[in-house]
């Protein structure tokens, strides 16, 4: 990797991964919260709701927040998500909310069937890997979506780049940020995946992060071993930097 691209990639990170981040990112719903498992289910509803443009989306879940009192355990605890059992009415873009309802009673599964009423998602997690950290992300996905099987939006293999769960995970794990949350040490921050949409494909393909012509996992992978060799600790750091190419239309 040229030295300037990784001087760009560290400086772009240095300003970006800032509190002044979070208000307009998916991840602003999660932050609304303060206890591990309102901090769960609003971070996984809100990556699983994270498709197109961001004002549409974020209304979306601030409608969210308001159904579930901004109480997401509560809710889910309650099953105040019943009434919308078999509703075929739109939610967002492809969603209907029997969708969410079907996430939601996911949820539930977790944390009152598995869980008991006492684990975090993260405990339930451990539990069904049968052990407490992993340094396979692959294994630590397929866990996830083995959890919420045939949910709609919910990847059914680690095939695609599985951006979205990339990202929960991206928020989950690591510590001392100003905008990811660092509750779970069930993977180490250095075995985290570049979460990869369609932007950051883009803008590793002209930084030579990938020589690949396709947004999948294969893809994800070789990004982030390339993102190594800057942030060896801590790859997916470089995802605010190639968020910040992007709003600073950086000539790269």
């Amino acid at each position: 990797m040229e030295q300037n691209t990784a001087i760009l990639l560290q400086n772009l990170a240095q300003k970006y991964e800032t509190k002044d981040f979070i208000a307009k990112d998916p991840v602003s719903f999660p932050h609304l919260f303060k206890e591990t498992k309102d901090i769960e289910i609003a971070a996984f509803v809100a990556q699983w709701l994270a498709y197109g443009k961001r004002e549409l989306f974020l209304k979306v879940l601030q409608q969210i927040g308001e159904e579930m009192n901004f109480s997401p355990y509560t809710y889910i605890y309650n099953r105040g998500f019943e009434r919308f059992d078999g509703d075929n009415t739109c939610l967002y873009r492809f969603y209907k909310k029997k969708d969410f309802y079907l996430l939601c009673d996911s949820l539930y599964n977790i944390y009152f069937n598995i869980g008991k009423g006492e684990k975090t998602m993260q405990d339930v997690l451990k539990q069904r890997l049968q052990k407490e950290k992993t340094d396979d992300c692959l294994l630590l996905l397929a866990e996830i979506e083995a959890i919420f099987k045939q949910i709609n939006g919910i990847p059914q293999d680690t095939k695609s780049a599985c951006k979205r769960l990339c990202m929960f995970l991206r928020w989950m794990v690591r510590k001392n940020s100003a905008v990811d949350f660092g509750l779970w040490d069930v993977i180490d921050t250095k075995d985290l995946i570049i979460p990869v949409d369609v932007h950051v494909f883009r803008q590793s393909k002209q930084l030579n992060l990938t020589d690949r012509n396709d947004a999948t996992m294969k893809t994800a992978l070789q990004i982030t071993n390339n993102l190594k060799k800057v942030f060896p600790f801590d790859p997916v750091k470089a995802d605010f930097a190639l968020f910040g190419i992007g709003i600073d239309n950086q000539k790269i």
